[in-house]
């Protein structure tokens, strides 16, 4: 008579899940600081959906920094060059029709807001600033302020209202003409771009000489 084990073997049957810890929380952990150290954002993202040891790791306030999480302290040093969160390069803050909502860039026919996750509401860079004025395409479209960080979401609602406000006058008639539209066809900014409005990334986002106010810049627009 076949053992039970045999039975499992020959019917083909997976084996039962393991108790043991997942091998990642079984290397030493001199060696796991090693490697933490060299994970950025969406590696240290990605890893603390991996189970709930893993999201425990990454709460430490050693990781808050990384994680867009670490609220502002005290004042930045001038000219020093900050990363930017890396949903701010994920979004199409032009083509909005509407002010809640901001287009994530997938390529791939999903319509996904950006404002609907809660990444909006992580710090825009790192180190976080309490002022930061935005720059697209070398236009200046606005500041944002807040004494406990500027967020994602300040950032991504500041310009898409920018992008959404409605231009008059001469260059307003001027896009009508371009376009064919009717001398009373409301015209926003977005539209005076021409065919160079497409977004293509972040150049920088350095401090200033006040050691407080950050510009975000855009690279040029593409076409």
């Amino acid at each position: 008579m076949e053992s039970q084990q045999g039975n499992s073997k020959s019917t083909g049957e997976a084996p039962g899940p393991s108790s043991d810890p997942p091998i990642a929380l079984r290397i030493p952990a001199e060696l796991w600081a090693l490697v933490s150290r060299q994970l950025q954002y969406v590696d240290l993202k990605r890893l603390s959906r991996v189970c709930k040891a893993f999201k425990a790791i990454f709460e430490h306030p050693r990781y808050k920094l990384r994680l867009f999480l670490k609220p502002p302290k005290g004042q930045l040093q001038a000219g020093k060059g900050l990363a930017i969160h890396p949903m701010l390069e994920e979004v199409d803050l032009v083509h909005c029709e509407d002010v809640n909502k901001a287009e994530i860039l997938r390529g791939e026919g999903e319509n996904l807001n950006a404002f609907d996750y809660p990444a909006a509401d992580e710090l825009a860079t790192a180190p976080a600033c309490t002022k930061l004025k935005l720059e697209m395409n070398e236009r200046k479209c606005g500041t944002v302020t807040n004494q406990n960080g500027v967020t994602v979401r300040q950032v991504m609602k500041r310009a898409i209202k920018y992008w959404t406000g409605t231009v008059t006058g001469n260059v307003a008639n001027q896009v009508r003409r371009q376009w064919g539209w009717a001398a009373d066809h409301p015209v926003t900014r977005r539209y005076t771009l021409g065919d160079h409005c497409f977004f293509e990334g972040w150049d920088y986002a350095k401090v200033q000489a006040d050691g407080s106010t950050v510009v975000l810049a855009s690279h040029w627009f593409g076409s």
